[in-house]
């Protein structure tokens, strides 16, 4: 009994896809590089991402005054915002850990235990005398008309 498979049973589909697949991209990437090195391909390129550019600028600017007078927000609008409202959250999340540093050190200072020793004598509360006790002073009640 022979124990070698056949060709038919060694053949791997995917293997073959694979080593196809690499072939064919390294080929790609090296046409591509001949022609991208080439100065009048990088030229024409260069001018066509310019004028896309140009016409997307025109554009832009054309909506604007349309989106103006529909009230609608611009997209430089909405950035804009967007970068506002975000160092608006910063600020506030500043404030926000300066207030818990703020408690913190409070805590620390209301949980500190008092040193032995006199205590200070607590200062008298002050009552106000007679003479600077005002009254309150109503305003007269308005005329209705008739």
């Amino acid at each position: 009994m022979n124990k070698d498979p056949t060709p038919a049973a060694r053949f791997d589909p995917m293997k073959a896809w694979r080593e196809w697949f690499t072939q064919s991209e390294r080929d790609w990437s090296e046409g591509l590089t001949r022609l991208m090195k080439d100065d009048a391909t990088a030229r024409a390129l260069g001018q066509e991402i310019n004028a896309a550019l140009y016409a997307s600028q025109m554009v832009k600017e054309g909506m604007a005054g349309s989106m103006a007078m529909m009230n609608v927000p611009t997209q430089d609008q909405l950035v804009a915002l967007s970068e506002r409202l975000g160092s608006l959250e910063d600020a506030v999340a500043r404030v926000e850990a300066n207030l818990v540093q703020l408690r913190h050190s409070l805590d620390a200072t209301a949980s500190a235990k008092p040193t032995r020793g006199r205590k200070l004598p607590s200062p008298a509360v002050a009552q106000p005398s007679a003479s600077e006790t005002t009254a309150v002073r109503t305003k007269p009640a308005r005329k209705r008309r008739a």
